[in-house]
């Protein structure tokens, strides 16, 4: 039986490959092209040409020189670097390629054992920073919180500036209708002191326009026309009825009753009357603005829907020189809106219509003395045995009235006065 060479039997538990590249490097045939260095502890590949297409083939599984390099750096083995000294005096050219591994000698064959392939590194997994972690989640809150309130904050932005451009717009369609208004006033001999606007800017809204000629008598105004001139043109035809004002003995208190219903005007003069008050009426805005601005009364009863100027608007221009006068609204449109409206415009209280004279009481207890009135104690006026009604065909008389007493408690409002004509049905002011 034959028995194999030492040198087989020793490779036999050897790696494929580095077996094969060790029985390749005893051959001398290839001399020329890989061969062992003198000290036998490394080897070099001379010709990479040749290696490459007579070793590779023949001895490895390898095409080409890269993967046979490739081959040996997963078996540890590392190409020998030459430094420019050395290479001046290297035996091998500057195209050798020098390879080494501690345990690939030529001599040594036991220590061939002990070259291996090397294992895959495992990739440790990277450990969870909990710190680092928990510091991102609450990053991430925080600017989900913040976007929140960004959005939040555009929103109350956006709808503050809408209202401060309808605020805006609001404002300056005010003061166009208040320059209109002065120019009116003024066209119309009333004296206006000057407005305290607190942007300069919109004094040119309120300023009067420059004064037109007046247009002939027997003109008529043009539709055409700007709304403005339509309103200085209206002033000029507005003519100032002469305040009627009805004196009584010993009056302690001035009331002006601005109202243009006759029959209204005739029964709240009969009853202020008969509490002791002296009676001035107006019947339409532009005569009440007059009026106030040149004597001081005590009780101003302001009628709401009248000619020229309405009860509302001369309030709130008499409010522009007289700020004490109490001035009440008779009107029946007492909605909520336009009690807000009435008082905004500086209105003190409301006599609703249909009144009573016990709403009149009322009204007149509350602003003039408080709970007592102190002019129920005058002389009864003289009693008229009637009253002429402008415009009225026949006299409508008006029946004695009992004296109040102060001390009961008023009767209910509205309720309705006693009958002015007895076969007729009772009567009440509108």
């Amino acid at each position: 039986m034959a028995v194999a060479p030492k040198e087989d039997t020793a490779l036999n538990g050897l790696n494929d490959f580095v077996k094969k590249l060790y029985q390749m490097l005893l051959q001398d045939k290839y001399l020329d092209v890989v061969r062992w260095t003198p000290q036998g502890t490394s080897f070099v590949v001379l010709n990479t040409n040749e290696f490459t297409k007579v070793i590779l083939p023949t001895h490895f599984k390898h095409s080409n020189f890269a993967s046979f390099v490739r081959q040996l750096n997963k078996y540890d083995f590392h190409k020998v670097k030459i430094t420019n000294e050395q290479r001046q005096t290297y035996a091998y050219g500057d195209d050798a390629w020098e390879f080494q591994h501690p345990d690939f000698r030529r001599d040594d064959m036991d220590a061939l054992e002990n070259i291996r392939r090397k294992a895959p590194t495992k990739k440790e997994p990277v450990q969870e920073n909990t710190q680092l972690q928990a510091l991102v989640d609450q990053m991430k809150k925080d600017m989900s919180a913040l976007k929140n309130e960004l959005r939040v904050t555009n929103e109350k932005l956006r709808a503050v500036s809408e209202s401060a451009m309808a605020h805006r717009t609001y404002n300056e369609r005010q003061f166009r209708l208040m320059g209109m208004l002065v120019h009116c006033l003024t066209q119309a001999g009333i004296k206006v002191p000057p407005l305290d606007l607190p942007n300069p800017n919109l004094i040119s809204m309120v300023q009067p326009p420059r004064q037109e000629k007046p247009p002939p008598l027997a003109a008529r105004p043009d539709p055409k026309l700007k709304p403005d001139l339509h309103l200085r043109q209206h002033s000029r035809e507005v003519k100032f009825e002469p305040v009627s004002t009805t004196l009584v003995p010993n009056a302690k208190f001035h009331v002006l009753l601005v109202e243009d219903d006759n029959v209204c005007i005739q029964l709240c003069r009969k009853f202020l009357m008969k509490y002791g008050c002296q009676v001035t009426v107006v019947t339409d805005g532009l005569n009440a603005i007059l009026t106030v601005e040149h004597t001081k009364y005590d009780l101003v009863l302001m009628d709401i829907v009248m000619p020229n100027l309405d009860g509302a608007t001369a309030t709130s221009i008499i409010r522009l020189f007289d700020t004490k006068t109490p001035i009440i609204a008779m009107t029946g449109n007492i909605q909520d809106n336009d009690l807000v409206t009435y008082l905004q415009n500086g209105m003190l209280d409301i006599l609703a219509k249909p009144f009573t004279k016990d709403d009149l009481y009322l009204i007149l207890s509350k602003y003039l003395l408080g709970p007592k009135l102190e002019f129920l104690d005058l002389p009864p006026v003289p009693e008229f045995a009637s009253m002429p009604l402008e415009g009225a065909s026949q006299q409508v008389p008006l029946p004695q009235i009992p004296r109040i007493n102060p001390t009961p408690p008023l009767p209910q409002m509205m309720e309705p006065m006693e009958a002015l004509e007895p076969q007729q049905k009772k009567l009440r002011m509108h």
